[in-house]
């Protein structure tokens, strides 16, 4: 029908009428979902948040507990550590005293064996009708530290304060640089070293 009226038509007008309606009222609700959608991501983060916050400060408070517990021990074993640290001050100082006493006594020894060379030498130089005047200087080179430190060694050989030590792990062996670095400056000896007789000068016979 050309001129007739349409059913569908009006049903499809009133359709889209209720559409355009429904359109209208969402409408500035739509326009919100930007923002609604910028709120629930920064509800979500600022939940996550407080959590990871939460967590932290219960395992900060958990540590810094246990920390405490633990502290209650170092004085004792702090004291325990210091004592064991003295006794093997004192021992290695006792050592090293005793070390420096043999050296001593091996100085005198080795002062003697060089006051005997020196006499048997002009002796000999004498005997022979030559100055010995040098002789002195000469011999000394054999004698003096280096001789006492050798007859030590002969006395204990392969001698260490150390021997026997795990210096192999660090701990021990920063322990005992530690202590060793105190013992040794405070071992003075007991006697200054006995000096070397002067060289002695032989007046040529007048002829």
């Amino acid at each position: 029908m050309l001129n007739g009226f349409d059913p569908s038509l009006e049903e499809r007008l009133k359709m889209a009428e209720q559409a355009e309606q429904e359109v209208t009222r969402l409408q500035p609700l739509a326009a919100e979902a930007p923002s609604l959608r910028a709120e629930r991501a920064r509800s979500k983060r600022q939940a996550q948040r407080a959590r990871a916050k939460g967590t932290a400060m219960e395992q900060a408070t958990q540590a810094a507990k246990a920390a405490s517990q633990n502290q209650t021990k170092v004085p004792h074993l702090l004291g325990t550590a210091a004592r064991a640290v003295n006794e093997l001050f004192g021992a290695l100082r006792d050592i090293e005293s005793h070390r420096q006493a043999a050296m001593q006594a091996l100085a005198v020894a080795d002062r003697v064996d060089y006051e005997i060379e020196v006499e048997e030498g002009e002796a000999h130089e004498l005997s022979l009708d030559r100055d010995p005047r040098g002789l002195a200087y000469a011999l000394a080179g054999r004698h003096g530290d280096s001789r006492v430190k050798r007859l030590l060694e002969e006395l204990e050989p392969g001698f260490s304060s150390l021997s026997g030590c795990n210096l192999d792990d660090p701990l021990h062996r920063d322990v005992a640089d530690f202590v060793m670095n105190r013992v040794v400056p405070a071992s003075v000896p007991a006697h200054a070293p006995v000096p070397m007789p002067a060289p002695a000068v032989v007046a040529a016979d007048d002829e």
